[in-house]
């Protein structure tokens, strides 16, 4: 049973998980993000995306073991009635939240991440670079929510591939374009 197993003992492949021997032990679904994308859900799911000036939010409940991820391009809507929720960090972050709370309304039960940012576009906003404006975004609601930010990987000028574990809530963050060594831990 993959619940009783040492999580030091369990790692990720594109097929399942694999025990101490070797051996798939469960299947693990896989699901991108495009931007404007949400993912909730309680089954163990390996969601990815990749991000630039965007970011994305994994929001990871540790007592129930499961998780939830958003990507968004912008901080917030010029127009409050913009219908596209997860476009924007504000409302995209929002929404995720509320998500996650329906299933588990414990806010200590959860810890975030947040990744990406990045200065990727010559574009700025008043207030600076896109990229900036929506990591200020994501922390601004995760903060009013009083969730815990465990991980921030955020800023710089290189996009980011990111792979959120919904089972562990183990995050994998490498810059895009990195090639992992080979026989490297992933």
């Amino acid at each position: 049973m993959v619940g009783a197993m040492s999580p030091a003992l369990v790692r990720t492949t594109g097929d399942g998980l694999l025990g101490g021997n070797g051996t798939v032990v469960a299947a693990i679904g896989r699901r991108f993000l495009r931007p404007g994308g949400f993912y909730v859900g309680r089954e163990a799911v390996i969601v990815e995306t990749l991000v630039g000036s965007c970011v994305t939010v994994c929001l990871y409940n540790f007592k129930e073991r499961f998780g939830a991820m958003n990507h968004f391009l912008r901080d917030r809507p010029q127009n409050p009635a913009d219908p596209n929720i997860g476009q924007y960090g504000i409302t995209s972050t929002q929404h995720l939240i509320d998500a996650v709370l329906e299933i588990d309304p414990a806010l200590t039960h959860y810890r975030a991440g947040v990744l990406g940012g990045a200065a990727v576009l010559k574009t700025q906003n008043e207030d600076g670079h896109i990229g900036q404006g929506n990591v200020e975004a994501a922390l601004q609601v995760l903060r009013r929510a009083h969730i815990r930010i465990a991980r921030q990987e955020v800023g710089g000028t290189r996009g980011r591939r990111v792979r959120f574990n919904t089972q562990t809530g183990e995050i994998e963050c490498r810059f895009a374009g990195d090639i992992p060594r080979k026989g490297a831990v992933r």
